[in-house]
Order: structure tokens, then C-alpha cells, then sequence
């Protein structure tokens, strides 16, 4: 019999399950659980009892122990993990192996951060700060971890996520300029625990260890494991494998079939019939949502004493005797969470049953929030942030984070601690904010009590303005805030350099957002050259700022038409990026999509062939990040899905180009829908790209109708910030214009491409770049010129863009020798259509000659233009009886075209017309029809 290598692995760890549960825990003192414990299922995951042994994350624990084994005297180290990932299990096992070496370990308790640290005993000390992000006294115990010590200070911070609170830690306390480079550090937890390890051996070792905590005799339950390997958080697998034992064991849970695809979800059905159970017995008369419904205001307010454990009672159940009700309720708190003990276990189970219970009834939401207190205001507030970070995948569930802030914010409004933690546990990656935001904004700066926390609080509530809308009041709150921040920086650079940068990096965004692209550069280059003077012990603190200034400045030099600084900008930030998504994904994951995305975008106008690589790496991290939390980003995967298809269009692979554009369309319609003011841009940019190719594709109608859709929604931006979005309604109104040229409507185009050109022209006047777009616009006002017959009136037009486009081909020749080729074929056809056929000579040949060159170093995208340029060249040198020469010109037509059929309509009859064309010239008769146009696109 031939044992495979998983095989071995499996059954080693089932072994070790089994004989972990023997011998109990070697990092915490909990016993094993009784066998009634049956009744409360969702303890078996409670990470302090450690009741499935500890498996994988060999790399983790020997990066800590190399990090604590320095001869530094203090080092920090924050290790980023969802819920569910297994930091607290990792801390637990660190802890342990440093114990055995002689070190003290100290759990730091919430609320005497600071009191704990200064009382450090003697000796090599290891401080474990669990869910540091919704501690509030970090400042002060990272300035007690600065005294003096006899021995090594070690402080381990467990967080789901990095972010605000993290980032104000640098000018919150003393103690960072007594660390040197890589004293302080930060790592992420991802999956699967280890290389070697399967979910199918996770969930066999889970299930023997609760089978034997529970008792269960026989074989241990078989657990399927997921569909798609290595991705599952490990809570979640070890509640599937909690489902199958708890079944064994005689638990009410339902057949496999019938159950809860979502495991979590599963085990807290189970644990809602116990929790029912366990109140009968205690005499009160609840029926099964009452006690669900209790539970989770429990879990939302807490129930820690009596006083609490009433409180709660009031709220849900008003008529329970409060005595026997809080001695129940209490009862149930047997697993220690984030903010104290809570009746449903694992944080996870709990926030889940929050958003259930909660989501589905307004009166349940009003009743857990009315005369909070500010300390259950600031428990609610942390709750609500950890929703939004969590379980932003649940439908509702940002919707009821919002709700559960603005009542908070109702009960502490003049409370600065809890005015401050909904911006510090604010997620970066929440692209868009709502006037509750802003109104919190204002709060806080009013309640503000010292300078600090009033240039915090503006630049908040500067951040909040930008992202609803409200533009020149974000101007005038960043601005304040920037100067406030000048103000303390300059009696202590170093402490507050990362404040100042990025309040100068959000005030030049916000001068992006309002079309003032100068001064939005001149700013981030100044956020740029503050992160790059600092001293090297801080480019753990500096690198974010600096990615984050940098992205800012390539999007605005490539608005401003810099392609090559941008360039050097994109180049420089990729590998910042790249080294940040490994330390933290979910924060930074967004940043590196969208800067691929935006690289893409530049590239797609210079060096076509590159972009498409960056579309799709682009395209792929975003649906990552969408199956983590759809809610969260879809934005950035509407983004990425438009640039895609906009890449594979710039090579001329349209039909490739439909589905990526489509699909962002419908995304930016639900988004639209949600939020107008965020997403009807974004909606408009995709409306543009989808009726573009499509009316390459000869989709005539269809591409009319999205491209009006475009320009409505464009006039409409344009009125309410003119500045910022007059480009692109000139963009819209050119390609409609195109749009109806092709479906033979040039009447229905001239006012469209006369209204785009004199938008441009103006936009050019006031010296803002794209004079690339009103060539282009004044290249196809010629063409529609000489489709009504108004060949004179076509020319000059048409000169003034090639003027245009040689200027800007002498700067960048591969980005604009094409619509300088199509500007040249175009004054050529102008004049043969004027009937100055000896004067279409010379730019039809120069238009051949560029197009030869594009097509030799991109035959697939440029090869159809050299056949429509050669096709004119053909026609002149017949009417001018230049008969061998338009015999010669002919063939290569018919060469170029035979190369291009691919089975398709089109290409067969481009070919059929090309033969024709040649017996033509072969006979020196006249060619039918007018000169072939081109028609650049925006």
C-alpha cells in the first residue's frame, strides 16, 4: 500500500490534535471544556481556550523569535490579521516558546496600557497588546516603554488592520526617536497557515480535537473541504468542523443539506437553540428571536456587570424580571473578546449576529442606540467600524455601521475621545463619505481640546468634505488644518512630518478633485520631498506617506500631459506598493490596483502594446479584493474592468474590449445608483469607452445611445464643477460626433465636434494641457466639413491640427505620429474632395509613409490605416495618370488586406474592394466613391 505524502501530513496532525487535547494548552490555563459545554458551541473556537491545537505559521513564529532574539533594547512589531486569521493563536504560541526561554510575557489589559508598562518586572519582557487598534492609551504606554529597563522591552500589537489609529501612533508618542531602522515593524497573517498545510488537514485536526473535548466515541467526523484551497479563514474552518462534531455529539444541528452554506452562520443557529435552552431553565419565558435579539444588543453594548446585562434587558426585552434575566444573560459571557466578554464567542460570531439581527429591524436598532452613555456611545462606535472593516461583503451592512455612527455620534457629540476614534478606525479603503461624515467632522473639530487634536480633527473633517462633494468647503478645512500642522511641525519636524505630509498630500488632491491640477502638483510635490528629507529610523512611518504623494503626483502629471515624469513617478511608487500589500492587503491592495490601472491608462496613449499587462494584473487583484468585500470594491474593479477594455481597444482588438467595458458599466450603474455624486463620473468615463468600441465595431445604434447617455451626464457635471469636468464633456460630444459621421448623420455631428473644439480651444487658451484632443476634434471637423460637401471649409481646419499634431510628435513621436497620419490622410482627402489633386499628393504620401512605419512596429494595430492611406494614394495617381505608380500602390493594398482577413464580413469585403481597386488601376480608370478618411477617437 503506497501512503501519499498528505496522507502522512493529515494523519500526523489529527495525532497531534488528539495529543494536544491530552495534555492541554502550554500557553494559556484554561481546562479542557465539560461535556456540557455541548450547550455552548460557539466557546469550542474561543481562541484563549486553545482547544484545536496550534498547526502552521512556521515562518511567522521564527520571524518573531528573530525579531525578539535582537539586542535592541525596545522594539515594536504590529502584526495585521482579519478576524479569523489566527493572531491571537500566534501570539499565544510566541508567547509560550519566549517563556520557556526565560522571558516574561505580560497580556497588556484594556485600559491600563500605560499602568502596565510601568510596572514592567526586571528581566527580557515580552508586552502582548491584543486588538491594539481600539486601544485609546497607546500614546502614553509607548512613552512608558521608553523608561530606562533592566533588559529587553518587546511590544507585540495584534490588529485586524493597519491604518489611522496605527499612523498617529508617530507623533502620538515620545518614544519612536530612541528606536533605530527596523525597530519598529510591521508584518500581515495571510493563507494558508503554511505551504504544507491543507484545509483538509486543518478540519481533520479540528474535528479530533472536539471530539475528544466533547467526548464523541467512534470515528471522527469526515468535514469536506472548501471548494478553492488555501483561502478560507481559519475560524470559519474550524466551525465547519465544529458543526460535523457537535452533530456526533448529539447537537441539535441541522443535515448537511439543509444547513447554512456559511459555516459561522451554521454554528450560530446551534448556538441560538442553547441559548433558548438555557433561558428556559432559568425560568424566563423568551421565544428564540427574543433571545437572538437580546444576544446581539449584548454583544453590541456589552453586558460585563449586572448594571450592563440590565441595560441591555431594558432595551430588548423591557417586561423580564432583570435580576434572574442579567444573572442569565451574564451567564453566557464566557469568551473574552475585543471590548470584554461576550455571550456569542469569537468576535466573529458576534459581529455576525449584529448585523443579522440588527439589519433586519429598525426598531431593534433604535432601541440598543436611544440615551446611550458615552462609554457605550464609544463601544457602539468601535462596533460600527469593526462591521464596516469585517463584514463590508453582507449586504446592509455598511448602510446599518452608518446608522449605528450617527446615533453614537448623538450620545457624545461634544466627547472628543469618541469623536476621534470614528476617524481613527475609519478604514482608508471607504472611497466615499456621506454628510454624516462630515457632520462628525465638524463635532470634532469643535470639541477638539488641543492643538494637535484640532489639526487632526480638520483635516478629517477637509478628507470627509472632499469625498462627498463638498469641494470648496474641503479647500477651506485642509487649508486651515495644513497650516495648523505647519504650525506644530516646525518645534518638532521629525515627530510631525507624517502628519504634514499627508495633510499636504489630501489638500493637493482636493485641488485635483477641483480641476486645479498646478497647484494640486506643486502641493504633492512638496508631501514628496517632506517624506524623502526624513531621517531613515522612520521609513517605517514615511514609506505610506510617500506611496500614497506619489500616486497622487502621477495622476496629476499625467493629467497635466507629463508622460515621461509620470513614468519616473509610476516607477519609483510600484515597488513601494508592491513591499506595503505585503505588510498589509487589505489597506494597500486598493492602492496597488489602482495605480496599475492609472499606468495602464498612461500607456495605453503612448506605448499601446505594454498597457494591457497592467490592465489585467489590475483586474485581477481588484476581483481578490471584490471576493473579500464586494461592497467596499466594486469601484475599483468598475476602474480597472473600463482601463482593460480601453487597453485591448488601443490595439485594435475591439471585440476583446466588449466584455471588460460592459461589465464595468453595469457595475457603475448599481454604484451610480447608490451614490450619484461619487459615481455618475465614473459612470460617464465607462458610458464613453463601451459606445466607442462599439461604434467601431458598427454598432451604430447602440453606440449612439450610450454615447448621448455620456454626454447628458457629462453636461450635467459640467454645471456643477465646470472646472474639472469640461474635458471630458468635449471628449463625449467628439465621439458622438464620430459616432453619427459613421451612421451617415454628418448634420446631426457638426454641431457636436464645433462644440468640442470649442471647448478644447478654450481649455487651451486658459493653458491647460490636451492640445493632442483639439487636434483630433479639428482633424474630424474637416472630415464632416468634406462629408457635407464643404471641401473648402474642410482645409484649413485640418492644417491647423497637423500644425498641432508635428509639434507634438517632435516630443513624443509614438504616441502622436498616428492621429498625425490620420490628420494628413484626412487634409489629403480634403483636397482631393476640393479637386486640388496635385496638392493631395504630399500629405497623402507623408500619411503613408508614417503609417508604414506605426505598422511595422505594430502591424496589428496599425495595419487597416496604411490600407485606407494607400488607398487614397491610389486613387490620386489614377486621376493624375500616374498609372504604374497607382498599380504599384495597389498591390500593396491588396497584400496588406489579404493579410488582414480573419473570416470576418468585413475584412472579406475591405479585400474585395482592394482587388477591385487594383483591376481599376490596372486599367487607369476612375475610382469610384470619395478618398478614405480616418477618424481619430478621444
Amino acid at each position: 500500500m503506497v501512503v501519499s505524502e498528505a496522507s502522512t501530513r493529515l494523519a500526523a496532525a489529527v495525532r497531534a490534535a488528539r495529543a494536544a487535547v491530552r495534555r492541554g494548552s502550554l500557553s494559556v490555563a484554561t481546562d479542557i471544556l465539560p461535556l456540557e459545554d455541548i450547550r455552548r458551541p460557539t466557546a469550542l473556537l474561543d481562541p484563549e481556550r486553545a482547544v484545536v491545537p496550534f498547526l502552521g505559521r512556521r515562518r511567522e513564529l521564527d520571524e518573531l523569535q528573530s525579531w525578539a532574539e535582537s539586542a535592541a533594547p525596545i522594539r515594536v512589531r504590529l502584526v495585521i490579521g482579519p478576524a479569523g486569521f489566527g493572531k491571537t493563536r500566534l501570539a499565544q504560541e510566541f508567547g509560550g516558546q519566549l517563556t520557556e526561554a526565560g522571558w516574561t510575557v505580560v497580556p497588556v489589559p484594556r485600559g491600563r496600557e500605560a499602568a502596565t508598562l510601568r510596572a514592567r518586572p526586571p528581566g527580557d519582557v515580552l508586552f502582548v497588546v491584543d486588538n491594539a487598534a481600539t486601544r485609546l492609551g497607546l500614546g502614553a504606554m509607548f512613552d512608558a516603554a521608553g523608561r530606562p529597563a533592566r533588559g529587553r522591552t518587546r511590544v507585540l500589537l495584534l490588529a485586524r488592520v493597519s491604518g489611522e489609529w496605527a499612523r498617529r501612533l508617530r507623533w502620538g508618542s515620545t518614544l519612536w526617536t530612541q528606536l533605530e531602522h527596523g525597530d519598529a515593524s510591521q508584518t500581515s497573517l495571510d493563507l494558508p497557515l503554511s505551504p504544507d498545510l491543507s484545509d483538509a488537514a486543518v478540519l481533520a485536526a479540528a474535528a479530533a480535537a472536539f471530539a475528544e473535548c466533547l467526548g464523541v466515541v467512534g470515528p471522527v467526523p469526515h468535514v469536506p473541504a472548501p471548494a478553492q484551497e488555501g483561502v478560507t479563514r481559519i475560524v470559519d474552518l474550524h466551525a465547519a468542523a465544529a458543526l460535523a462534531v457537535l452533530a456526533a455529539a448529539g447537537a441539535p444541528v441541522l443535515a448537511p443539506a439543509e444547513r447554512e452554506p456559511n459555516p459561522v452562520r451554521g454554528l450560530l443557529d446551534v448556538a441560538a437553540d442553547s441559548w433558548a435552552r438555557s433561558a428556559r431553565d432559568a425560568g424566563l419565558e423568551l421565544t428564540l428571536d427574543e433571545v437572538q435579539d437580546v444576544v446581539a444588543a449584548a454583544c453590541l453594548l456589552g453586558a460585563d456587570d449586572p448594571a450592563a446585562a440590565r441595560d441591555v434587558l431594558r432595551r430588548v426585552v423591557p417586561g423580564v424580571p432583570w435580576r434572574v434575566g442579567a444573572r442569565w444573560l451574564r451567564g453566557l459571557q464566557d469568551s473574552q473578546v475585543e471590548l470584554g466578554s461576550s455571550p456569542a464567542g469569537h468576535d466573529r460570531f458576534g459581529d455576525l449576529l449584529i448585523a443579522e439581527r440588527l439589519g433586519r429591524s429598525v426598531a431593534l436598532v433604535g432601541a440598543c442606540t436611544w440615551g446611550l452613555s458615552r462609554k457605550a456611545a464609544l463601544r457602539v462606535v468601535r462596533v460600527a467600524r469593526r462591521l464596516e472593516i469585517e463584514l463590508s461583503e453582507v449586504p446592509g451592512v455598511i448602510a446599518l455601521a452608518s446608522e449605528l455612527l450617527r446615533r453614537a455620534t448623538d450620545s457624545c457629540s461634544d466627547d472628543p475621545r469618541a469623536l476621534r476614534t470614528m476617524f481613527l478606525l475609519r478604514p482608508r479603503t471607504l472611497y466615499t463619505s456621506t454628510s454624516d461624515e462630515a457632520a462628525r467632522g465638524e463635532l470634532a473639530v469643535a470639541a477638539a481640546r488641543d492643538a494637535v487634536g484640532r489639526a487632526e480633527a480638520l483635516v478629517d473633517l477637509g478628507t470627509a468634505l472632499k469625498e462627498c462633494g463638498r469641494l470648496a468647503e474641503a479647500l477651506d478645512a485642509l487649508e486651515t488644518g495644513v497650516a495648523a500642522w505647519r504650525r506644530i511641525a516646525a518645534g518638532d519636524p521629525d515627530r510631525y512630518r507624517t502628519a504634514l505630509a499627508d495633510a499636504i498630500n489630501t489638500l493637493g488632491a482636493t485641488h485635483w478633485g477641483a480641476g486645479l491640477m498646478h497647484e494640486a502638483l506643486e502641493l504633492e510635490r512638496e508631501a514628496v520631498a517632506l517624506c524623502r528629507a526624513a531621517p531613515e529610523r522612520d521609513w517605517a512611518w514615511v514609506q505610506p506617506e510617500l506611496a500614497r504623494a506619489l500616486i497622487n503626483v502621477t495622476v496629476t502629471l499625467d493629467d497635466l500631459g507629463h508622460p515621461q515624469e509620470c513614468d519616473e513617478a509610476v516607477t519609483e511608487v510600484l515597488p513601494f506598493l508592491r513591499a506595503l500589500v505585503a505588510l498589509d492587503p487589505r489597506q494597500w491592495g486598493v492602492n496597488l490596483a489602482l495605480t496599475l490601472s492609472n499606468r495602464a491608462v498612461t500607456l495605453t496613449e503612448s506605448r499601446p502594446e505594454e498597457a494591457p499587462a497592467f490592465a489585467l494584473e489590475a483586474v485581477e487583484l481588484c476581483r481578490q479584493l471584490v471576493l473579500q468585500a464586494p461592497e467596499r470594491h466594486r469601484p475599483q474593479l468598475a476602474f480597472a474592468l473600463t482601463n482593460l477594455g480601453n487597453a485591448y481597444a488601443a490595439l485594435g482588438r475591439d471585440r476583446e474590449a466588449i466584455e471588460p467595458v460592459r461589465e464595468a458599466v453595469d457595475l457603475r450603474r448599481d454604484l451610480a445608483r447608490e451614490n450619484a455624486v461619487a459615481h455618475t463620473w465614473t459612470l460617464a468615463y465607462s458610458l464613453a469607452s463601451l459606445g466607442a468600441v462599439r461604434s467601431r465595431l458598427g454598432d451604430l445604434d447602440e453606440a449612439i445611445a450610450l454615447e448621448r447617455e455620456a454626454v447628458v451626464l457629462r453636461r450635467r457635471l459640467v454645471r456643477e464643477n465646470p472646472t474639472r469636468f469640461r474635458r471630458m464633456l468635449a471628449a463625449s460630444l467628439s465621439n458622438l460626433a464620430v459616432t453619427y459621421s459613421r451612421a451617415g448623420e454628418p448634420l446631426e455631428a457638426l454641431p457636436l465636434e464645433q462644440e468640442a473644439v470649442a471647448i478644447r480651444r478654450g481649455l487651451a487658451e486658459e493653458g491647460n494641457p490636451g492640445e493632442e484632443y483639439l487636434a483630433r476634434s479639428l482633424s474630424n471637423l474637416g472630415v464632416l466639413y468634406s462629408e457635407l460637401g464643404r471641401a473648402a471649409e474642410a482645409v484649413a481646419p485640418t492644417e491647423e491640427a497637423i500644425a498641432q499634431l508635428r509639434l507634438l510628435a517632435q516630443v513624443d513621436q509614438d504616441r502622436f505620429e498616428p492621429d498625425l497620419a490620420d490628420a494628413l490622410l484626412n487634409l489629403g482627402a480634403a483636397l482631393i474632395d476640393a479637386g486640388r489633386l496635385e496638392e493631395s499628393i504630399e500629405p497623402t504620401a507623408e500619411a503613408v509613409r508614417v503609417r508604414r512605419d506605426l505598422a511595422r512596429r505594430s502591424p496589428d494595430v496599425h495595419l487597416p490605416a496604411l490600407a485606407a492611406a494607400l488607398t487614397n494614394l491610389v486613387s490620386v495617381h489614377i486621376d493624375l495618370g500616374l498609372v504604374d505608380s497607382a498599380t504599384e500602390h495597389a498591390q500593396e493594398v491588396v497584400d496588406v488586406r489579404r493579410r488582414l482577413v480573419d473570416g470576418s464580413y468585413a475584412h472579406e469585403q475591405d479585400l474585395l474592394r482592394a482587388l477591385d481597386l487594383q483591376a481599376r488601376a490596372r486599367r487607369a480608370g476612375a475610382v469610384d466613391g470619395r478618398a478614405v478618411r480616418g477618424h481619430p477617437r478621444v
